[in-house]
């Protein structure tokens, strides 16, 4: 990938570039599998660059049911080594990058998708896998790979998840939520904040 420093829309793809499946096994191709109860090597969890935790089902007065890990031992990666990525036909080789899966945790219901809600980020459950995700940060048709930093993008959305400091639900939102522009201040967050959509335009044909 280019130098993120170079211009502020590649300091904007490194912002959006916020996540990591399976930190402490590089560099391994990340595997579909058509539901949770398929092979349990095809587990993965997921850390965030910002949170410096791993983000996992947790209950949520108000919002989804996700959340974050109280640390980031190893103890608790594999605790909450729980996400799962399905495709739509039967086609067991790596994810590639910029191909639409749909993206689950082991619980029931499983999947995440987009749906709007009164309060927190407009995500919910269903049983059913939603082919509404894609993977970025690599080139796209290469295949993704765990310990990678990775942008996770909703296609009904058109934004990518990230970091998200709430007062009532889950951490996570998309750059496009109301009051995430007054939680980034600084001069290299400014550039995010002003060139978010071309980094996303960017990750998505790179």
């Amino acid at each position: 990938m280019t130098d993120t420093a170079t211009t502020p829309v590649m300091t904007a793809v490194g912002y959006l570039t916020q996540w990591m499946f399976d930190p402490n096994h590089h560099h391994h191709s990340l595997l579909p599998k058509a539901q949770f109860a398929g092979p349990v090597d095809r587990n993965y969890n997921l850390k965030n660059q910002r949170a410096r935790r791993f983000l996992q089902w947790e209950e949520q007065t108000l919002g989804i049911n996700l959340g974050w890990t109280d640390d980031a031992a190893p103890q608790t990666a594999t605790k909450v080594a729980r996400w799962f990525f399905a495709r739509a036909a039967d086609n067991q080789s790596p994810l590639r990058y910029g191909e639409a899966i749909a993206l689950g945790y082991g619980n029931s219901p499983s999947y995440i998708h987009y749906e709007q809600r009164t309060v927190g980020i407009n995500l919910a459950w269903s049983e059913q896998p939603k082919f509404e995700w894609k993977l970025l940060g690599g080139q796209v048709g290469q295949p993704a790979r765990s310990g990678d930093w990775t942008a996770i993008y909703n296609q009904r959305v058109g934004d990518c998840l990230i970091y998200f400091d709430r007062t009532v639900g889950g951490d996570i939102g998309w750059p496009s939520s109301q009051t995430w522009s007054d939680q980034i201040g600084d001069a290299v967050l400014d550039a995010v904040r002003d060139h978010w959509q071309d980094a996303v335009t960017w990750l998505l044909t790179a």
